[in-house]
């Protein structure tokens, strides 16, 4: 018995999926399901910089002033956000926000307006800033330079699916779908869990179908948030060597890993770097994933397999 549940959170539908064998069990599924729902709100009310009252906001407003007590979830995610710092040479960087504000995207995006002032400052390259942040875990505490700001939105949304995954799996097998960001966990029998890939170009579209059995997708693409400013358009991936959106080969990358953090983090570092360093990123990682650059071309990367799709509307 296939049991689901659809609530919305992060600005992005999620969907959880949780196979049971048991009808006497469908009770507690349903409850397990609803705590799920709970777990999304919570960690973005934590951890949202759109929302003033939660963690991050706050300790972005006590940047320049010393140490600030932050959560034990704050501490966490942060802290995984800056191992991926670390690990992809400062590529994914969390303290981007004030870059990302000032070239436009200072608000949820379902509110940011499509004309804004055209005056946009130089860029500004910010590689490395990260290494600027001072986080103490054991005593719960993390100290920002006057000039940084946190943004977690995609780490802690993967973190929220690996996490919600993994408890809802000793129930059955399990799937988390929160925006794209998803993972698997166990099959119903030998059966793999199909899962849509979205065409960049055409979203109301599905261009391919991955079957997953174990893991984690994730895709990143920079044809959703645009905005323009005066004559020049932006999107959100910002390239921290330029200080400005990203600029690469590649207009969308899906990526296959163990988790969905790592999935998360891979996509947006192999579209900043473009296919060629991109596919190395992976490779190097034995990671697999499908990179589809600016004129529709199609690269596989590692064992990434997927089946084209007929023409039809998205499931997404």
């Amino acid at each position: 018995m296939l049991l689901e549940h659809h609530c919305r959170a992060m600005n992005t539908s999620v969907d959880l999926w949780v196979w049971s064998a048991s009808p006497q069990q469908e009770a507690h599924v349903r409850q397990s399901l609803l705590w799920a729902e709970g777990v999304f709100a919570r960690v973005e009310r934590e951890l949202s910089r759109f929302r003033p009252a939660s963690g991050l906001s706050a300790v972005n407003r006590a940047a320049g002033s010393g140490r600030h007590a932050v959560s034990p979830l704050l501490c966490t995610v942060l802290g995984a956000a800056l191992d991926a710092a670390a690990d992809s040479g400062g590529i994914y960087d969390p303290t981007l926000l004030k870059t990302m504000e000032r070239i436009g995207y200072d608000r949820s995006f379902e509110t940011l307006a499509q004309q804004r002032d055209p005056a946009v400052d130089e860029a500004r390259p910010t590689l490395g800033a990260w290494r600027r942040v001072e986080l103490d875990c054991h005593a719960g505490l993390v100290s920002l330079p006057a000039d940084l700001a946190v943004d977690l939105g995609g780490i802690a949304k993967g973190w929220t699916v690996d996490r919600v995954a993994t408890a809802l799996a000793p129930l059955g097998p399990v799937l988390v779908d929160a925006g794209g960001d998803l993972r698997a966990i166990g099959t119903v029998g030998d059966e793999p869990w199909p899962i849509a890939v979205q065409d960049p170009f055409e979203p109301d579209q599905d261009r391919s179908l991955v079957r997953l059995a174990s893991g984690a997708l994730a895709t990143s693409s920079v044809g959703g948030r645009r905005w323009n400013r005066g004559t020049r358009v932006f999107h959100h991936v910002v390239d921290p060597r330029t200080g400005t959106s990203a600029d690469s080969d590649l207009h969308s990358v899906t990526v296959h890993a163990a988790h969905a953090v790592a999935a998360d983090v891979a996509a947006k570092v192999v579209l900043v770097l473009g296919s060629e360093a991109g596919a190395a990123y992976l490779t190097e990682r034995h990671l697999s994933g499908l990179l589809t650059d600016t004129h529709g071309r199609e690269i596989v990367v590692g064992h990434f397999a997927h089946e084209r799709t007929p023409r039809h509307a998205s499931t997404h």
